[in-house]
Parts: C-alpha cells; structure tokens; sequence
C-alpha cells in the first residue's frame, strides 16, 4: 500500500511538472526595465514570464531565454510592475457621493486599462465589497485584485451611513472584529467620529486577530498621540499640518521604529481645493475618454464652469493650503524612511478610477520626488503595506506577473506611465480594447442619490 501511494504521489509530482514545463513563456527582450524597488533601471533588460509568474528579470547578458518562449522585442519600450492604489471606494460614479453599484464592471476596467492591478478599498457595503474582491480571485468577474476594510467604523453620527459602522462603546469592539474576521477583510478602517479610547481598543482587539488598522482621524492624521498612545500604525491619508511644529523634531525618528505607514490621497485633496478643474485638458486623456461615460465628463463640465460662492471659495483656499503642506510632508516623510503608499482616495470630481492614480503619481513628482520614487509608493510600498512583498509588486522572480509595457521613459518623465501599451496581469496579456467604454453594450445606469457629503473617506 505505501509503495502504491508513492507511485501515486510521483505521478502527480511528475505530471504537474510536465504541465508547467507546456506552459508557454513569454519574453519581453530589449527593454528598460523599472523593477519597482527605486534603483536605476535596466537598460537593456529581459524579462521572462512563465505562467502567473515571473522567471527572470535582468540585463540581457545575464538572462536565458527559454527555448520555444513567445519572444516580444520591446525596444524603446518600458517594462514596469503593475500599479496599485491603496486608496479606493469602489461605490462607483464620479463625484465622490453619488452611487452606481450596479455599473461596477464600467470602473473594475478603468482600473485595468490605466494598468492599476491592485486596489485597496478603503471603505464600501461590507458584502459587496467582499463578493466582488472573491469574484475577481475566482476568475469570474474581471477586474484588479482588490483588498478591502468592508465599512467604515465610525462614531454615533456617522458621516456615512450607508458605508459605515457605528460604535458608541467599547463593548462593541469585540463583536464587530469577529464579524469582519468573518468576512474575511484585509484590513479594519476606522474612521474620524471614533475618541481616542475607542480607536486603541480597536486596535488592540484588531490586533489579536492578526487584523491591521487603518485610521482617518481627519485633521488629526500623522498626530504623535494617536502612534505613541493608541498603538496606531498605519493612516489613510498624509498629514496636513506642519510636521516640526505639531510633533517635534524626535517624532519622526519614533514613528519610524514603530513601522508607522501613510497612504498619500494628495488627489483628493487637489479636488477639494478645486485646482484642476481650472484646466480641463486632462479630460482629453484617453485613460478617461476610453473609460467614463460621457455623461459623467458632461457633469463634470458643468460642476467646472459653476462659480463658488464666498463660503466655496474660502474651503478651496484653505485646502489648496493644506495640499501644499500635505506635499510638503509626504517629502519629509519619505526622506526620514517611513513607508508611504501611493493612494488616491477615488472617485472625486477629477479624480478618476484608474487615471487618477497616474495624477497622483505627478503630484508626488510636483512634491519634490523623484519618479522612481513615485513608482516604488505605487508598487513595492503598495505591496508591503499590505505585507505581501514577498508576492507582488515588484518584479522580481518568483512574485506575480503583473507587468505594464510602456511607451516612454517614465523613470524620467512621470507623465509617461499614462502611455501604456500593454497590460498583463498574473501572467496574461488583457485586451484594453475590451475594457474601453462600450455606450453600445453598456446598461446605462445613473448614480443613485447620494451617500454622504461629509468630506474624504
């Protein structure tokens, strides 16, 4: 019987070898390759995808090309990893409040053919968020690989209700970490209308079950006492105050050793402050005529061409302020070694599913980093915020085959990153032309009334 069961086992050993061995690879040869990590790219570099994953990665002279491999010459073309945006609602529309769950498949494609790979969502209805995140696992629904929060965890009056939780003590606790352990969420998001007392219970309780926080506290994000007395490590948005004179000059050094992380959202402060709605050229990116209804461009020209009232005008000024000094910070963050993850907190009025993340990575750029840097916040940073580096997220042999191939030289124009030609997740070539808007095939449905108009999610 045991010389059967090994006979057994070696015939499955044997035949999954065959079966991989049949797979096919393909090598993108002649390419400058980003690899995602931030050092200066391979100039003339071979990349060797073998099923879901990749092979080889490296300068042509140091990497073999398998016999019988699908070899694509992509000379003047850059090879990059997938992007990720850590900072998503996938509640669908345009404007940040308005709501279309039914039209997900029209913005899981915008993601796909601006060559956003991975989302994180930040805050939506706890089963649908979940059913479409195992759908796209299972190969049933197309769309980037998703982590999601399920709700928002709020206080007694939430600021969106739809969304969110509410806790009001801390006896709650224990029941609503159960039930999202449950629901098997990736991570848990708590949100500004929670004290202090109530968010580090969470994050204790959190914490017990190997379940990490993410936390908006609004105009409270970055602040020392929520990293030194609530054991917060991880927040959803960038700080808008001015770092030295809110934490002192040791609070940067003590949030690094204890690994505390930030996604960047300077997108979707840039809406708030309504600066690029001044000029409406980006509208003509093919990463939004190719992707959004014209409906919703139409509303967003109109949105555009209204004028502010005084009180509007004011709320502009202040948040273009605070988007200068959240770019400010963001730079000081980086330098002193702090994970930050590019994140864009989508969708708001000129912040896109998909295109907008290749915005983000502009603004980063317009703060002082470099593009490499701004690359690594949304591949190998994405990914170790979420702690699977070792998976995904840069490429390197033995991660997924997420991997863009680009028109450009994005390492010295960032702007470049829009100009994708190819898209290959887990190893397969997408057709974009399939993810474009189809007005012919597409069910036409509007946004529903509004969730909340409480500010940023």
């Amino acid at each position: 019987m045991k010389n059967k069961f090994m006979f057994a086992f070696l015939l499955v050993v044997i035949g999954a070898t065959a079966l991989q061995a049949q797979v096919r690879p393909v090598a993108f040869t002649h390419a400058v390759i980003i690899d995602g990590n931030g050092g200066a790219p391979i100039e003339n570099g071979v990349l060797v995808v073998r099923g879901e994953k990749i092979e080889a990665v490296g300068d042509a002279s140091s990497v073999t090309i398998p016999a019988g491999a699908d070899v694509r010459d992509l000379k003047g073309k850059t090879v990059m990893p997938g992007l990720a945006d850590m900072h998503v609602h996938l509640v669908g529309g345009w404007d940040g409040e308005a709501v279309d769950l039914l039209g997900y498949q029209r913005y899981l494609n915008a993601y796909l053919y601006a060559g956003v790979t991975t989302v994180l969502d930040a805050g939506n209805v706890l089963p649908y968020v979940v059913q479409l995140r195992d759908e796209i696992a299972a190969g049933r629904l197309t769309g980037p690989r998703i982590y999601c929060a399920g709700p928002l965890l709020d206080g007694a009056d939430p600021l969106w209700p739809p969304i969110s939780f509410s806790i009001v003590s801390l006896d709650q606790i224990p029941g609503v970490v159960e039930r999202l352990k449950r629901s098997r969420v990736d991570v848990i998001k708590a949100y500004a209308g929670l004290s202090d007392r109530l968010v580090a219970a969470l994050v204790r309780e959190a914490r017990k079950n190997s379940l990490p926080v993410l936390v908006d506290q609004g105009f409270r994000n970055g602040s020392i006492e929520l990293v030194m007395g609530d054991g917060v490590t991880t927040f959803a948005h960038a700080p808008g105050f001015p770092l030295d004179e809110f934490l002192g000059p040791d609070a940067l050094p003590a949030m690094k050793q204890r690994g505390v992380r930030f996604i960047t959202t300077l997108a979707a402060t840039e809406s708030f402050s309504k600066r690029r709605l001044a000029d409406l050229s980006f509208l003509d990116s093919p990463l939004i005529q190719d992707t959004i209804p014209p409906s919703f461009v139409a509303d967003l020209r109109a949105l555009a061409a209204r004028p502010l009232d005084e009180r509007e005008r004011t709320a502009a000024g202040r948040n273009l302020q605070r988007l200068k000094q959240q770019a400010a910070n963001i730079k000081a963050l980086f330098d002193a070694g702090l994970l930050v993850a590019a994140g864009t907190d989508a969708p708001y009025p000129g912040v896109p599913q998909g295109e907008g993340l290749h915005h983000e990575l502009e603004l980063l750029v317009e703060a002082g980093l470099r593009p490499l840097d701004a690359i690594t916040m949304a591949t190998r940073n994405a990914a170790e915020l979420m702690g699977a580096d070792k998976e995904w997220g840069t490429l390197e042999p033995g991660k997924l085959a997420n991997v863009l191939v680009i028109n450009g030289r994005p390492d010295r124009q960032i702007r470049d990153t829009r100009n994708i030609e190819a898209v290959m997740q887990l190893g397969k070539m997408l057709d974009r032309e399939k993810l474009k808007f189809n007005p012919r095939t597409d069910p036409g449905f509007l946004p529903s009334a509004p969730v909340s108009s409480g500010g940023p999610r």
